[in-house]
């Protein structure tokens, strides 16, 4: 798919039609004396509240008040319909509080999901008492907007259909319309462009038939959204601008933003930057006009992608310096984070690495403020509440069920007393039998008006706690989706294994990360040394402390300073490599010597393959708590390791690393690693390891794989290729694992000379 970011454009059912039957005269002799038109309307409705003194009316009132203002003035559109919303509480006028609760969750929805579910939620529950179809179908539809906004299209297009049949049996045709263009989107964004187009045409022609201009310019917006898609920009563009000008005969201001903000995205593609720029800031100055800062963001977010596509680098820098500001000042963790990440690869290209890094960390952390700490403890609190709501409630019925079992034996022990008396005295205690009985009835009647109101809160606690269910769902995919996008960054940077294969041919790379994202990583370069007339080639094998996310932002920053210690501080042997990654680690994550708590870095293992001038090969090393083996042909005293008779015997030479990490030492100064030169022979194989393999449990007794174990795997398949060697160990550590978890990640890299 094309790397183009339309904004879609879905249509809110607002209240059509509200409160119909109710506001017929009232509407008509409105529109009769005066006309209708934007401000004259409001006028008009603003000289009803003042004059009529039905609560009703003004509800009604000020709810076509909020939804005028809806998309011109959004602090406005909040204001009457609160007033709405107070007054259809205090006087119990359920149709107008349904009405409120569905313009405040459109209200709302755009910048706080959880609000506007709620409110919609509400809207729905408050219809369906009253049977107000209406609203119902309306609250519907912005529910599958709320739901296709979050790419839960399946819930999406649950409640279109749902909309749908209502508008279809209500013959609303403005509800079928948007139903229409709602469900267009839903094919639109699982690939189904012919079906999608289908869709959107027959919203234009119903939009069309009914000259409802917003609804029109919608269609035309995700038909150019569409024609896009399918490769045809000029045909998008020609619609998008029809859109954004009928959106501006209407005043629509946010309608206008969103289309500007489409045909700018078209001409960057185009590299048409100049004019994409210009529809960047009016889209901004409208923007800004409506307060609307998240959207202000957005937008500077594609001016810095564009700058970004002319490689002006220091210009899109500025643009993102005053995005990641009005982020902080809306307080908006996503939007920052977005913005901390583009900000880290226009620092990366423009080559200031250790400014990329910075930005790295900082984009990782306000992932984890967003999807961690807010996450763990809004689950804990809701968890709290659901628990002591249901032990409150249980406590409730057992002291209304005591209460009842008291109150009839009471009523039992005075009919034994009452009959008694009825054989003594005759008459006069018939007459005290049947007061009592009435009264007995009054408290029966009492005691289960109070059960059946139990009742009902039991059930809209049972809706709270779906809503709230609802909630956790959604900060679930959140936390997995920001750890996919971890995975895309880091794969992003890890060599590829057709990297690997051109610079050395006869090699593998066995990578199998426990969790999405990995705390092990691998690196490779070449180097041509012009004076000696040779070329180099370096590989290297890392295990960083951690896995998952916190491993892989390790692995990100060790990555970066390997790049960083080869290609701008020039080191070309593998034990100053390791010095140089030593000291600028301990410095970026800012480790004092005097802190005996921090345990950051990092176990790796760096080789230098080079030919001598005698047509030989030579292999510079360096480790960090992990070692070098090279199995080559030789007398091997362990026979029964071979795999037949003829293989030829092999032996394993081991190379011991330096017992410390690359990372600080606390309370002296930063120890040099080793250097070692080895002479290498023809066929030699040359194994890098990180400790997930032999430290892998399994086998029949559920135990470790062993470092012992591991070199006689490779004693036995020394002898085949290198990438028939890795579908061998493959399958070994599978086998061992069986249904056991995996505990580590897991990297061996291996090539022969």
């Amino acid at each position: 798919m094309k790397a183009f970011y339309i904004v879609f454009v879905h249509i809110n059912k607002m209240q059509r039609n509200i409160q119909w039957k109710e506001f017929f005269t009232l509407a008509f002799l409105v529109f009769a004396f005066y006309g209708y038109s934007y401000g004259r309307n409001i006028d008009s409705l603003l000289t009803l509240i003042r004059s009529n003194p039905h609560d009703t009316t003004k509800v009604i009132c000020y709810n076509f008040l909020s939804q005028e203002f809806l998309n011109k003035d959004i602090s406005k559109a909040k204001t009457f319909v609160q007033k709405a919303l107070d007054l259809s509480k205090i006087t119990g006028y359920k149709k107008g509080m349904a009405a409120s609760y569905h313009l405040l969750g459109t209200i709302h929805y755009q910048s706080n999901r959880e609000k506007g579910l709620e409110y919609f939620m509400l809207s729905l529950n408050t219809s369906k008492e009253i049977n107000d179809k209406v609203t119902m179908s309306s609250t519907y539809n912005n529910l599958g907007n709320l739901y296709n906004q979050s790419g839960e299209y399946e819930k999406a297009l649950k409640y279109y259909i749902l909309s749908m049949e209502l508008d279809e049996e209500l013959n609303d045709r403005n509800g079928m319309a948007t139903s229409y263009n709602n469900i267009g989107l839903i094919y639109w964004m699982q690939g189904g462009f012919e079906k999608a187009q289908e869709y959107f045409e027959k919203a234009l022609h119903l939009y069309k038939a009914l000259n409802k201009k917003e609804g029109v310019a919608a269609a035309y917006s995700n038909i150019g959204g569409v024609a896009y898609y399918r490769g045809k920009s000029d045909v998008a563009l020609n619609y998008f601008y029809k859109a954004y000008e009928i959106n501006k005969e209407i005043n629509n201001k946010v309608g206008c933003a969103t289309t500007l903000a489409n045909i700018s995205e078209i001409l960057i593609e185009q590299k048409k930057y100049e004019e994409a720029i210009d529809f960047c800031y009016k889209a901004l100055e409208i923007q800004k006009e409506m307060g609307s800062v998240s959207d202000m963001v957005h937008t500077l977010l594609s001016v810095a992608k564009n700058y970004e596509a002319q490689r002006k680098y220091e210009k899109s820098i500025e643009v993102l310096n005053e995005a990641i500001r009005l982020a902080k000042e809306i307080n908006a963790q996503l939007l920052l984070s977005k913005s901390y990440l583009m900000m880290a690869e226009v620092k990366e290209k423009a080559g200031n690495y250790s400014e990329s890094i910075i930005y790295y960390k900082l984009y990782i952390n306000a992932h984890d403020s967003i999807f961690s700490k807010e996450s763990n403890a809004q689950i804990a609190e809701m968890n709290a509440r659901f628990e002591n709501d249901k032990k409150n409630r249980e406590i409730e019925l057992l002291t209304k069920e005591k209460e009842i079992q008291k109150l009839n034996q009471n009523v039992e022990r005075s009919k034994n007393s009452m009959i008694r008396n009825i054989l003594a005295i005759g008459l006069v205690f018939i007459l005290v039998l049947a007061l009592v009985l009435y009264n007995r009835n009054k408290v029966k009647q009492k005691a289960n008006n109070i059960l059946s109101e139990k009742n009902k809160n039991i059930e809209e606690q049972k809706l709270q706690i779906e809503l709230q269910r609802t909630l956790l769902e959604q900060k679930n995919k959140d936390i997995t989706d920001s750890i996919k996008y971890a995975q895309r960054l880091q794969n992003a940077i890890i060599p590829s294994h057709k990297k690997v294969k051109q610079i050395l041919p006869d090699s593998f790379v066995l990578f199998k990360p426990k969790d999405i994202v990995s705390g092990d990583f691998y690196w490779i370069e070449k180097s041509h040394e012009t004076e000696k007339n040779k070329e180099c080639i370096y590989i290297a094998a890392a295990d960083c402390t951690g896995h998952g996310v916190p491993g892989a932002f390790m692995s990100i920053i060790g990555h970066n300073l390997l790049n960083q210690a080869f290609k701008i501080f020039r080191k070309d042997i593998p034990s100053a490599i390791l010095d140089n990654v030593n000291e600028n680690l301990s410095v970026m994550l800012n480790q004092p010597q005097h802190d005996g708590n921090i345990k950051d870095g990092m176990d790796i293992s760096i080789c230098k393959l080079e030919q001598t001038a005698l047509g030989n090969y030579s292999l510079s090393w360096a480790g960090a708590n992990n070692p070098l083996w090279i199995i080559r042909a030789g007398t091997n005293r362990n026979t029964n390791n071979r795999i037949s008779e003829e293989e030829p015997l092999t032996e394993l030479l081991e190379f011991a690393p330096d017992k410390q990490p690359v990372g600080a030492f606390v309370g002296e100064t930063l120890k040099p690693f080793t250097h070692h030169t080895i002479a290498l022979q023809k066929g030699d194989a040359v194994y890098l390891f990180s400790d997930g393999f032999a430290d892998q449990f399994g086998g029949p007794k559920g135990k470790k794989y062993k470092y012992s174990r591991f070199k006689n795997t490779l004693h036995q398949i020394y002898s085949l290729s290198m990438q028939e060697q890795k579908k061998y160990l493959e399958n070994e550590i599978y086998l061992w694992k069986g249904e056991l978890e995996q505990i580590d990640d897991i990297l061996v890299v291996g090539f022969r000379v």
